[in-house]
């Protein structure tokens, strides 16, 4: 083990680091520098080399150096050197008096393994190079050394609480291994880094930290940054946030007892991850604004609200929103999604209170636009708070869930995909304006207040574009309207109200409700007959009629002919029309098969005949809209029309 005394390195040094002693007003900084000054060193230090501004410092074994001073100014460099043939080595670095200002380059060859910088006042590197093989760590954390049979641990910490901070602007980093920062306020500003993964951490819980509060803003900021490797975040107090855009290439992966914001300023830049961003809070706030994140993005936080603005996602995106008990402060967990977003794979959002797929300006009481496109899946679930949609959204599947309150839209909104659940613990449809409040404002305060809507006295419609409902589970009432053909085929409710002007409604499953009303703009009906488990109400085409059918009971339906009905005249020669009789001369007494008239393309099915292309069992169509027949005859049966639906003309029970 070598030693160097104070005096003897402040006599040699003062020479070789003449040039960097520069006043605060050539820097122009407005701070101080002392120069560079070694009291001592412990360990493999061999010697130091160097002039013009350039120093060299030469090791071969674990060295700790402890300085006066450590600054390095422009146009200098101090460079790290194994030798001798040492490899994997460390050298920590510790300084007594002053801020680091590195202005200027630092290198550390390949046989330093870990460089370390430690200074409790504060470290800066503004306009400077970095370059390290191995492993860099800077803290403001006081730290010790300790040999032992020639070998130094670093890992003891002094109970010092941190207060210096580490700030890197304008700079370059080119770090081979690992590079962590370890401070109670990490700031970078506009500099690239290059690095195998990039730790910031400013929390307790690593053996290389100190315990305390640590009561400061901002906790961690990159501004503007590229770094071209994976980040881990590690926070206690204060705001971890990205500002101005910027580009990680890898992951960003963030844990704080505080508020998480990425892109928390933009100013129309897009903050790019090409890896997963995966972030955990127990703030008031997170978000991500203006944010690409081509792998996975999640976000859980346990303080309060939860938003994404205008994010591009390649993979799935999953959101949070968890109650913490030591957060105490009572605020509502409240999950927007603002903007225009898109996800590539699945959305999930799960919420302890509120979940808005939407925005609204609350100070003037509107609505604002933006849209929700998901590639895969969209799961929303509610637990104590609503589900509200106000903007367009599209995915494969939608299920929309509240535990406590209600699924609501503001009546405008469309929902696209192939499939739809809708559960909650009360109404189930869109909202209108009251009492002179407008839609927007009603939105707003049924959000904001958390009102539990039992059922609506004027309703207004979840607006769907078609496909299979597989859910409607409400206790009280759920009002749909598609735009396209749709089909219910799963439902739990009181009454349930749908409609599809001149589109096709089916409803067949499992389906349970108290009611269930058809609207009357809706032309064509299809009816799971044996197993309808509700009073359906719906409205005959012929005479606008609303016709009410109570639970299994039998259906008639009045034939409607060419005139009034649908597909006047769309019958082709071959692709026939079967009307199905009861007929069966093996059943004396059964009336005659009704004649089909002088049409050519109906035929007569009767009972005892079963032709594969013919489902006689089929669910009836309660409308009669592909016939053409005459006004004046009458027919009793089951028609198959040219459409593949079957129209009931009497209903009567099969096999007799």
């Amino acid at each position: 083990m070598k030693s160097i005394t104070k005096k003897l390195s402040a006599l040699v040094l003062s020479t070789v680091f003449a040039t960097m002693q520069v006043s605060a007003l050539d820097t122009g900084l407005g701070i101080g520098n002392g120069g560079a000054v070694i009291n001592k060193t412990e360990g493999g230090f061999v010697n130091m080399t160097g002039g013009n501004g350039n120093v060299n410092l030469n090791f071969n074994g674990n060295t700790h150096v402890n300085w006066d001073s450590l600054n390095v100014n422009n146009g200098e460099s101090l460079n790290f050197n194994a030798v001798q043939g040492a490899n994997g080595i460390t050298v920590l670095n510790t300084v007594n008096t002053g801020m680091s200002n590195i202005f200027g380059q630092i290198n550390a060859n390949s046989g330093i393994g870990k460089l370390i910088i430690s200074n409790p006042n504060g470290v800066l590197f503004n306009g400077a190079t970095f370059d390290a093989a191995g492993d860099v760590m800077i803290t403001t954390q006081p730290m010790t050394a300790t040999f032992v049979d020639g070998r130094m641990d670093v890992s003891k910490v002094a109970t010092t609480l941190p207060v210096g901070v580490v700030t890197i602007k304008d700079s370059n980093f080119n770090v081979g291994g690992e590079f962590n920062i370890l401070a109670p306020s990490i700031d970078v500003v506009k500099s690239a880094i290059t690095t195998n993964s990039l730790k910031l951490v400013t929390a307790n819980g690593q053996d290389y930290l100190s315990t305390g509060n640590i009561n400061v803003q901002d906790a961690v900021r990159l501004e503007a940054v590229n770094i071209n490797g994976d980040v881990y975040i590690i926070a206690d107090k204060g705001i971890v946030k990205t500002v101005g855009g910027g580009e990680i290439k890898g992951n960003l992966n963030v844990k704080s007892d505080d508020s998480v914001v990425l892109n928390y300023v933009a100013n129309g830049k897009a903050l790019h991850v090409t890896g997963d961003v995966n972030a955990e809070g127990n703030g008031v706030m997170m978000y991500a604004r203006n944010t690409k994140v081509d792998g996975n993005l999640n976000m859980t936080n346990g303080g309060g609200f939860l938003e994404v603005g205008n994010v591009q996602v390649g993979k799935d995106m999953k959101l949070k929103t968890v109650a913490k008990s030591e957060n105490g402060k009572g605020y509502k967990h409240f999950v927007h999604v603002v903007g225009d977003n898109t996800v590539g794979g699945n959305a999930t959002i799960e919420s302890v209170d509120n979940i808005h797929i939407g925005n609204y300006n609350i100070d003037k009481g509107v609505l604002l636009d933006g849209s929700l496109n998901v590639g895969g899946d969209f799961v929303a679930h509610a637990i104590d708070g609503h589900i509200m949609v106000t903007i367009d959204t599209t995915a494969d599947k939608i299920s929309l869930k509240s535990d406590n309150l209600n699924v609501l839209t503001d009546g405008n909104a469309l929902l696209t995909a192939n499939e739809y659940d809708f559960s909650s613990n009360g109404y189930i449809g869109g909202l209108k304006g009251y009492n002179g409040y407008t839609v927007d404002e009603v939105v707003i305060a049924i959000m904001e207040n958390y009102k539990y809507i039992a059922s609506s006295a004027d309703p207004a419609n979840i607006n769907i574009a078609g496909g299979t409902i597989t859910g409607i589970n409400t206790p009280t009432a759920a009002y749909i309207a598609s735009l396209g053909d749709v089909r219910l085929t799963g439902a739990n409710a009181g009454t349930i109200d749908i409609t599809a002007p001149g589109k096709f409604i089916e409803i067949a499953g499992n389906v349970k409700a108290d009611t269930i009303t058809v609207g009357k703009e809706t032309d064509k009906l299809k009816v799971d007959y044996p197993s309808r488990d509700y009073t359906l109400k719906y409205t005959n085409i012929r005479d606008s009629k609303e016709v009410t059918i109570n639970g299994n009971e039998e259906i008639t339906y009045e034939l409607t002919n060419g005139e009034n009905g649908y597909n006047k005249g769309q019958q082709v020669k071959g692709e026939n029309t079967y009307l199905v009789g009861p007929e069966n001369p093996n059943t004396p007494g059964t009336p005659p098969t009704p004649n089909p008239d002088d049409n050519e393309n109906v035929k007569v099915l009767r009972s005892y005949e079963k032709p594969a292309r013919v489902d006689a069992a089929q669910p009836y169509t309660p409308v009669a809209y592909a016939a053409d027949l005459d006004d004046d005859q009458i027919d009793n049966g089951v028609r198959k029309n040219v459409d593949g639906s079957v129209t009931v003309v009497k209903a009567y029970p099969m096999g007799k």
